[in-house]
This record gives structure tokens, sequence and C-alpha cells, in this order.
């Protein structure tokens, strides 16, 4: 069975934890799999409750998946050990043994460099310095190593790709978006790492070969917490108030209010074509003037019409993808499928 993966088509924030878990809870996966690290929340709002998770997959919502850290991952286990008692998954979750611990010493030493706190925008929790640990094959501490994470730690590449042999059915998800990509993004004003589909199946241990549907995220605007290029800012207050409370654009690591822009088409096809996205997934459209959902997309006038046409333009970027999602609300399930 394919591996479904859910990435980011613009600078993050685009509502990925919330198609995830909207998708873990209608599809059953077998696994939901996340990699990244603690820099970038997803926000799940589920069962009346609000769910930040910095680590944890958004796939936790349905009871019977098993929830998998890859290599790729990078912890911080006190905000883990946190996010296990919130969302109650003791006993579901799976951890590769060579996911890395976020050390004090690595939140130091990046709150220290004025740099990467100030030009490049950095939310400071240690991830960057952790990355460049890695790369300079200097000593580091793993989730193997953790004697609060040890009973999760399991051989994630053989165990999924067991499980794949079996014919279960596994969700990706991704963190950040493809303008934060270290390797195709506005460098320098990236993360410290690729934000791809194919890097992402790399860091949780799988095969290219393995890959399903890939869903590329997308909001109608464009929105980014730090320094970097925006299309057309907003930067009139009254206007961006609309952004920043019914939108909730704050960021869910930083606390910081997120810098609004126009959608961008030239960022949105570099995405569909390096992710190789087959299905697109829009969040926020009842920020749009005229989202009428009450016949589905035929009743939409307005500016949510008009955002359409825009996304026929864009399904016509090789490999072609459809339109399948439209997230009108926060909620779980307000989400229409096409």
């Amino acid at each position: 069975m394919p591996v479904d993966i859910v990435v980011g088509g613009q600078a993050g924030d685009e509502g990925k934890g919330k198609i995830g878990a909207y998708l873990a809870s209608r599809n059953d996966y077998d696994y939901a799999i996340r990699v990244g690290g603690p820099n970038a929340g997803h926000t799940v709002f589920y069962d009346g409750k609000i769910y930040t998770l910095k680590t944890m997959p958004g796939g936790f919502v349905n009871k019977r998946t098993k929830l998998v850290l890859g290599a790729g991952t990078y912890i911080i286990p006190d905000w883990l050990e946190k996010e296990i008692q919130i969302t109650g998954t003791d006993d579901r979750l799976i951890i590769d043994p060579h996911a890395v611990i976020v050390e004090p010493r690595h939140t130091a030493a990046e709150r220290a460099d004025a740099r990467m706190m100030g030009k490049i925008g950095s939310v400071g929790t240690g991830l960057g310095a952790a990355v460049r640990d890695r790369v300079d094959r200097k000593k580091l501490r793993f989730a193997k190593d953790e004697p609060r994470l040890k009973k999760y730690v399991k051989d994630v590449p053989e165990l999924l790709n067991k499980a794949l042999a079996k014919g279960s059915n596994m969700i990706l998800e991704g963190t950040q978006g493809m303008k934060l990509s270290n390797l195709h993004g506005e460098y320098p004003f990236v993360t410290s790492r690729d934000t791809t589909a194919s890097t992402f199946m790399g860091e949780a241990g799988l095969g290219p070969k393995y890959a399903g549907e890939v869903y590329a995220v997308f909001k109608p605007y464009v929105t980014r917490v730090g320094p970097g290029f925006v299309s057309k800012e907003v930067k009139d207050k009254k206007a961006l108030n609309k952004y920043h409370t019914a939108g909730r654009e704050v960021g869910s690591v930083s606390g910081r209010l997120r810098r609004v822009g126009e959608f961008e088409m030239d960022v949105a096809r570099m995405a569909v074509r390096i992710n190789s996205a087959t299905r697109l997934a829009i969040t926020h459209i009842d920020l749009l003037g005229g989202a009428d959902i009450s016949r589905g997309t035929k009743s939409f006038t307005g500016e949510a019409k008009k955002f359409l046409r825009t996304l026929e333009i864009l399904c016509r970027t090789y490999p072609y993808p459809k339109v399948a999602l439209i997230s009108y609300g926060p909620g779980l399930d307000d989400v229409l499928e096409l």
C-alpha cells in the first residue's frame, strides 16, 4: 500500500496539521508518521479542544492509528512528554532510535546568535544548532540515549517496510513549506532542512516507490512569521486584524503575529513540481468573501470564486493535481471533499 504525504506549498502555516488529522480520521491509516523539528507547530481542533503539536503527528485523532517519529525528527523531550499526556497516546507512539534530542545547549546557542534570531528570524528552539551538530558529526544524544523515550524506540525503517509489505496504509506529515526549504526556498530566509516530499520519505526511512497521493496544502494568501519575501504584503492594521483574529494567524511556536501577502503563483507551481503533488488541499477559504458552502463550490461568489479560477490555473502544472479538499473553518470536520 502507498504512503500518502502532506506537504506545505507556501511558507509554512498552511494548515498541514488540520489536513493530516482530517485525512487520518477519514482514511483510517495504520500509521501516521511525522518528521521535522519542534520549531514548527501543527494545530488541530478536535473533540472540543485545541491541540498545538510541535512533534506529535496530527493523525493522533484516529485512536487505532500508530504514531511514528522518524530519524529525521528532532525532539525536545519535555515538550513531547506533554504532548503524549494531552493526546493520551502513550501506548501508540514509536520513535526511531536515530531521532535527535534537541538539548538545552542547542537552544541556548541559537538564542544567543543575534544573526539567527534577528536577520534570519529563528524561533529559537535549538533545531538549527542540533542540525548543525549532526552535519558536523559532533557528539549528540539520540532517542535511544534518552531514558524517558527508550520504551518507545523501535527500528522504524524495518517496522514500516514490513508493514507496507503486508498491505498497511500510512500518512506522512511533513513540516513547514516550500519557501522555507533549505534546498529550494528563498535562501537565506529558510529553515535548516529541506521541506519537500522526497526528503520527508527519506527522513522516515522509506523509499520513493511507496509514495502515494501527495497533498500540497495552500492558503488563498501567504503568511510567514519571520523575515523574507512576501508578495504585496498587507500593512493596514485594520485589514490585518481579520487574519490575526478570525484566521488565527499567530505563530503556534513563536507567538508572533504572521505577516500576510497575496497568493504567489510562482511558488505554488514550484511546490507542485518539486513535490509531485497529486492533490491540492486548501485551507482558510472562509477568510475570502463569497465562500458560501451551502452547495459546495457551486455557491462560491466574489473573492472565493476568483480564487477557484486561480487554482484551475495551478492545476495545469505537471503532474496536474486536482483540488481535493477545501477547509472552511478550524474544526476537524469543516472540510469540503471534491
